[in-house]
């Protein structure tokens, strides 16, 4: 059977997973990312790509052994329904971590009852967070801050080159409109950010030179993964459900129908711009010159 038109881009993808929970401390290979993590967005791409590759299960839960003080419960309610398939795989590595963790928190994320699947404790193999890194900025933050929504809102903004909307953040980070706008109000107070008005909303940012010293170096960029993973993660289940069952003409109008979807959230990662469209193509051809461009410039993203 020959390779999915997308089987390219999964790869990249998988790659991208491995460097990602390398730049966070976990024992997994590959270069670490320069931008920042997404930690929520990790763990949940981690869990619907672990069919094709298991040993992320074994990094996973390995790091969250000794990290998962740092993670949000609440942001992985939050994002789940935007990750194809890790629904169902969440309680099974919540009963993981509560147990290798003892971090009680998780056990909100069970089903009651007993969690089928469980597997064997994992043999200890990393050391902990790496919280130094610049891609970990946002874990930083959280040990510094707590884990909650301003912590991860100056790591958004410290990792912006523009003014952001509260929309704009509420929806790169998975946290309520008004739970980001009194947040932001908070920050403002607190004068740890700035505003500005515009003619349709209030714009917000941060002067980051300031923070350069203390942490360390220059901040890493946002990466918007949650945009560019959760895309995948539904191409990735939208295959699986037409696989061998629709004709090229049906699959090009679902892989239309799932881009438009996404088309506003890819074009905020800067993958897509006018050198790489999405398509507007019935044409099956046309998706995999696409599907294939697109891994690419993941590929090559720094």
């Amino acid at each position: 059977m020959p390779a999915e038109p997308s089987a390219k881009l999964r790869a990249v993808a998988i790659d991208l997973l491995w460097r990602q929970w390398r730049s966070l401390g976990a024992a997994a290979t590959g270069r670490p990312v320069a931008r920042q993590v997404d930690p929520e967005a990790l763990i949940l791409a981690s869990l619907q790509c672990e069919s094709e590759e298991p040993r992320l299960w074994t990094v996973m839960v390995d790091w969250l052994r000794s990290s998962a003080r740092l993670s949000s419960v609440q942001r992985l309610k939050n994002l789940v329904g935007q990750f194809a398939g890790a629904r169902e795989l969440l309680p099974r590595l919540a009963a993981s971590v509560t147990r290798e963790s003892g971090d009680l928190r998780w056990r909100s994320l069970t089903r009651k009852g007993r969690n089928k699947d469980s597997p064997d404790p994992i043999r200890e193999r990393a050391a902990g967070p790496t919280l130094e890194s610049a891609p970990a900025l946002m874990l930083r933050l959280r040990a510094a801050f707590g884990v909650g929504v301003k912590a991860d809102l100056l790591a958004f903004l410290l990792g912006q080159r523009f003014r952001v909307s509260v929309a704009t953040a509420a929806s790169a980070l998975g946290h309520s409109k008004p739970t980001v706008f009194r947040a932001l109000q908070d920050l403002l107070e607190a004068r740890m950010i700035r505003t500005t008005l515009t003619t349709t909303a209030a714009e917000y940012w941060i002067e980051a030179p300031p923070w350069e010293p203390l942490l360390g170096g220059a901040i890493s960029r946002w990466g918007y993964w949650r945009e560019i993973l959760s895309y995948i993660c539904a191409l990735v289940q939208l295959e699986r459900s037409t696989r061998g069952s629709a004709s090229p003409y049906a699959r090009a109008v679902a892989a239309r129908d799932l881009a438009a979807e996404h088309e506003t959230d890819l074009v905020r990662t800067e993958l897509i711009d006018q050198e790489l469209a999405v398509p507007r193509s019935a044409e099956w051809p046309d998706w995999k010159v696409f599907y294939s461009r697109f891994a690419d410039r993941l590929a090559n993203r720094v």
